[in-house]
């Protein structure tokens, strides 16, 4: 069988497919969008903002990126990679990025979420969306310290209240016995 030369992959076509693998492996969740209707002009300005909380975002070519996810864990995402997409890949802060991205899109209805993946699970639009409406990630940690130091106290309560009791009673004898003296 004879192979012709068209349908053999291209160098720089392999190359790309190969570092878009990489972006998906490399980072900790992905937020699909449809950009239709949206200029260059404010893409550029949606990637500026998204960069400044720890995100990327990229004009994806669909069948790059359906060769990229290929035998990865971000294969279910295939479902989404229809019509105009746009990725915004980030390793930090999810929730700061979920954020940005929801506040562009209501200033701009041409940016619609699609959907995304974060820690392993793939999200739908309202799942995107869920996420934008939780505290910052300092406001969680906070909580988190808060919860922890009431349960230390109530243990170190718990724990102190013999040795207490131990106290009280012999300091109780001691002010008997020099009262006897």
């Amino acid at each position: 069988m004879e192979i012709r030369e068209e349908t053999m992959p291209r160098e720089d076509k392999i190359a790309r497919v190969e570092e878009m693998r990489n972006r998906f492996l490399s980072s900790r969740f992905i937020f699909l969008t449809d950009f239709t209707g949206l200029k260059a002009q404010e893409i550029n300005e949606l990637r500026f903002k998204l960069r400044e909380k720890g995100g990327e975002y990229r004009v994806l070519k669909n069948t790059l990126a359906l060769l990229a996810i290929r035998d990865t864990e971000y294969q279910p995402l295939e479902e989404l990679l229809v019509g105009p997409v746009g990725a915004v890949f980030g390793s930090e802060d999810p929730v700061a990025v979920a954020k940005e991205l929801a506040a562009y899109a209501r200033e701009n209805p041409n940016l619609t979420v699609k959907g995304g993946y974060l820690e392993g699970k793939v999200l739908d639009a309202n799942e995107g969306r869920s996420i934008a409406l939780l505290p910052p990630r300092e406001v969680l940690l906070g909580r988190l310290v808060g919860s922890l130091k009431g349960s230390l106290y109530g243990l170190h309560s718990v724990l102190s209240g013999p040795y207490r009791k131990l106290v009280y009673a012999l300091q109780a004898v001691a002010e008997e016995r020099s009262k006897a003296a």
